[in-house]
C-alpha cells in the first residue's frame, strides 16, 4: 500500500466517523438530554485529533526506496478530484433546491441548518475523493 492509498484510507475512515457524529448532533439537541448533547461533540473533537495524528503518521515512508509520487498516482488523484468536484456541485444544487421543498409551517427554513449542511457536504466530498482513489487502485487503473 503506497502513500496515496494510506492517506485515502485514513481520510475515508475519518470521513465516516465525522459523518456519523455529525448526524448524532442534531438528534442529541432534539432530545434535550445534557449527556447526549455533550457526547457527540466530544466524539467530533476526538475525530479531529485522530485526523491530525493520521496526517503525522502517514507521512512516513515504509522504506527509503519507496517512491513518493509517480505518474499513476497523479492520474488517479486527478480523476478523484474530478469525481469529488462533480459531487460537490450535485450537493450544492440539492442544498439549494431541497429547502424550498421542505419548509416548516411558516414557510421558512431555519438558517441555523446551513452550517450543518455545509459541513456534511464537505464530509461527503472527502468521502467520495477517498473512495474514488481506493476504487481506482483496487481495479488496477
Amino acid at each position: 500500500m503506497n502513500k496515496t492509498q494510506k492517506g485515502a484510507m485514513a481520510v475515508m475512515v475519518i470521513s465516516i466517523l465525522l459523518l456519523v457524529f455529525s448526524m448524532t448532533i442534531p438528534l442529541a439537541w432534539l432530545y434535550k438530554v445534557p449527556v447526549l448533547r455533550i457526547l457527540p461533540l466530544v466524539f467530533l473533537v476526538l475525530s479531529y485529533i485522530a485526523m491530525g495524528l493520521s496526517i503525522i503518521f502517514f507521512r512516513k515512508k515504509q522504506s527509503p526506496s519507496e517512491v513518493d509520487f509517480d505518474e499513476r498516482d497523479r492520474i488517479i488523484k486527478r480523476k478523484a478530484i474530478l469525481a469529488s468536484y462533480i459531487t460537490l456541485w450535485i450537493l450544492v444544487f440539492l442544498g439549494c433546491t431541497i429547502p424550498f421543498m421542505i419548509t416548516d409551517q411558516c414557510g421558512i427554513m431555519p438558517v441555523s441548518l446551513l452550517p450543518i449542511a455545509l459541513f456534511i457536504m464537505f464530509i461527503i466530498v472527502m468521502l467520495v475523493y477517498s473512495l474514488t482513489i481506493l476504487m481506482q487502485y483496487g481495479r488496477g487503473e
